[in-house]
């Protein structure tokens, strides 16, 4: 059988997301694959890199792990983009620097608790050139740019894509030149698109992303909203780095606890951590405040015929809202969920979740 080839793209901040997503997707790979893992190095300390080494070791003695440096410079005059850094658009350079058929790629900032090898081994069809889930937030090109939907003629209603997770054909990408469009289009449209790399893929690749079921990129507030911690699915934080704190939800307690397994346990004493706890406990403390403020905001927008933004303070507030009203229920199911959290244990040996 084809080794199964990932890729995933890093620099120092991102490592301790890279460390926990390599742990989990190697922990969850059958067990008869070889792996071929390529990390796009945008800057990852040596003594990072031996760390992912002696990880990979210890759970896929057969795995070939490369580190392929990446220059961003080229891609200076795009927006810049999380961490006020270029790094989110090394993919666009996965034709470029992997010869490869065909990648998996994963975003740092996901844990895997599905084979892999089941979606490395789907067939697209001649019409598509890679597969991805539909992006459960920006639901259509105008959210994204609608300067850009409105100039490229974008359908309405066509699927918008999140990238965190993609199946890639790298030959037929290569043939369409998409690294050299990519960078027309980042150069051209600066300050427009919202996304990043991903704004470039969903425009430049429009009905040609076959879509896939959500279990292959499942945001985490979405498993914050399950009623039990049923895993089975490549969980995506698409709203914060966990590694550095989160809300204090099922989501961050799974990968405080997975990385507590994989031996790289999260820094709750790191100033990043401490930072992200504050900001959540104002978060909390001004949700009455928010509730109260978006109506009046909408109604006055309404008043002076603005719809579009009283229509969306509206939503805000009637978010806000429910988000206050549901405050007991939530608390009182985060900590069920989190108790049963932390008594999981992640066998990096048998990919099994044994609680």
């Amino acid at each position: 059988m084809e080794a199964v080839a990932l890729a995933l793209a890093s620099n120092e901040r991102y490592f301790p997301g890279l460390y926990c997503a390599v742990a989990s997707a190697l922990n969850e790979l059958d067990s008869a694959r070889r792996v071929n893992l390529k990390v796009l190095d945008g800057g990852i300390s040596q003594t990072s890199k031996e760390t992912l080494w002696r990880l990979v070791e210890r759970l896929r003695k057969s795995a070939q792990l490369e580190f392929v440096r990446v220059d961003l410079s080229m891609f200076k005059r795009a927006t810049l983009g999380p961490g006020q850094s270029h790094m989110t658009y090394s993919r666009i350079l996965l034709p470029e620097l992997l010869n490869l058929s065909r990648v998996i790629y994963l975003d740092s900032d996901v844990l895997v608790f599905r084979d892999l090898s089941e979606l490395f081994d789907l067939e697209l069809s001649p019409s598509k050139v890679l597969a991805a889930v539909p992006d459960s937030e920006t639901l259509s090109f105008a959210q994204d740019s609608s300067v850009i939907a409105d100039a490229m003629r974008s359908q309405a209603g066509a699927a918008y894509f999140n990238c965190g997770v993609m199946l890639m054909n790298l030959d037929e990408l290569r043939r369409q030149s998409f690294f050299q469009r990519s960078l027309e289009f980042l150069n051209k449209w600066s300050g427009h698109y919202q996304f990043w790399d991903q704004s470039v893929i969903n425009f430049l690749l429009q009905q040609q992303i076959a879509g896939l079921p959500e279990c292959w990129n499942r945001p985490s507030w979405r498993f914050d909203a399950q009623q039990d911690n049923q895993l089975q699915c490549v969980l995506h934080y698409t709203t914060y780095a966990p590694w550095f704190g989160g809300p204090t939800t099922p989501g961050q307690a799974l990968f405080e606890r997975f990385a507590e397994e994989a031996a790289l346990p999260v820094d709750r004493q790191s100033s990043e951590f401490k930072k992200s706890a504050r900001r959540n406990f104002w978060r909390n403390a001004f949700a009455p405040l928010r509730a109260l403020v978006f109506p009046v905001w909408s109604f006055l927008y309404g008043v002076v015929g603005e719809k579009q933004k009283a229509a969306a303070y509206n939503r805000v507030a009637r978010y806000w809202l429910d988000y206050i009203c549901s405050t007991p229920s939530r608390w009182q199911l985060h900590r069920r969920r989190t108790q049963e959290i932390l008594k999981m244990r992640f066998d990096l040996r048998t990919s099994r979740v044994a609680s």
